[in-house]
């Protein structure tokens, strides 16, 4: 007969479930960028259906919980990128025999949550903010009884021309008062400074896509100016400072690009260091609260990508 926890053993049992957990999201996630190849780093088509989602809500993952599921994905050898909880393979009809703990990937999720507190009046008053809850899921693949859905012929599927990228690309640009976009030359920049994003001209790029990808990438830099998102800009190469911006700018195009229909291919990206590995892993080595650093770096290229997306809904500076 087994004896009841008493709240101490509860809440000590708590706080090390919690930092297992983690260890498993961070150590995942550090495998993208200590590989040979960050798990972002490669062609992606047909828009956001090929991001990792929520098998329930069919809603794509956000910020770090991308690239750990990606990561995970990537390493099994998956293609069907839907995850969910054991309840949720139930429910949608999957057997999860053979799906024991920690065969899974760990996420993260933020719940909103509100406690009282005494001011210094004495009288209580309600705080509110946000906790993380960790939770393990599975992909859709890992069940025994998985078949894998017909291929989808729907015109939705098709990649979004390259044409029309830039022109969502314009759009952000136009929707930005002190932004100004600057064609020539044969380098591609953000300039805090001047609020300006340097591009060369159309002819200059190989290939349509690179342009493409220059122009997203410079897109989520110029989100950290001052009026925008105000996110420490113009530091040198080599920098943790530098290195985080750029994890920003890099995972941050993946989500508007994909986001948008468009076809991803980082490796393109015609910025000076840009997708450079070693500094991202420097970078990696130098956080001393490494799980909370990369936390803030993908939950910040988050919002630098709703911030782009919200421009081209109207809903912008």
């Amino acid at each position: 007969m087994k004896m009841a926890m008493s709240r101490q053993q509860k809440k000590a049992y708590g706080k090390m479930k919690d930092e297992e957990s983690r260890a498993r999201w961070f150590d995942n996630l550090a495998k993208g960028i200590e590989g040979d190849a960050l798990p972002w780093r490669k062609p992606w088509k047909g828009g956001s259906s090929g991001m990792p989602s929520n098998l329930k809500s069919k809603k794509a993952y956000r910020g770090g919980n991308i690239v750990s599921l990606w990561v995970h994905g990537m390493s099994e050898g998956w293609t069907d990128l839907r995850f969910g909880t054991r309840k949720q393979l139930i429910d949608a009809g999957y057997s999860v025999k053979g799906l024991s703990n920690g065969t899974g990937a760990i996420i993260q999720l933020f719940k909103p949550t509100v406690w009282e507190k005494k001011n210094e009046e004495g009288e209580l008053e309600k705080r509110k903010s946000f906790v993380v809850r960790w939770y393990e899921v599975w992909c859709v693949e890992q069940c025994e009884d998985y078949v894998a859905p017909e291929a989808d012929d729907d015109d939705s599927a098709e990649v979004v021309p390259e044409s029309e990228m830039m022109s969502y690309f314009q759009q952000y640009v136009d929707s930005q008062s002190s932004l100004d976009l600057k064609r020539g030359g044969d380098r591609a920049y953000y300039s805090s400074h001047e609020d300006v994003i340097g591009l060369p001209k159309h002819e200059a790029f190989n290939d349509p896509v690179g342009e493409v990808m220059t122009a997203m990438h410079e897109a989520v830099h110029s989100t950290g100016y001052s009026t925008r998102m105000n996110r420490p800009l113009g530091n040198s190469f080599g920098s943790p400072e530098y290195a985080y911006e750029e994890l920003i700018a890099e995972l941050g195009s993946l989500i508007v690009t994909l986001t948008l229909g468009g076809e991803f291919k980082p490796d393109s990206v015609a910025e000076d260091n840009a997708n450079n590995v070693a500094y991202l892993q420097s970078w990696l080595k130098a956080c001393r609260e490494q799980d909370k650093a990369l936390s803030k770096a993908f939950g910040d290229a988050q919002k630098s990508a709703d911030y782009i997306l919200a421009t081209l809904e109207g809903d912008g500076e």
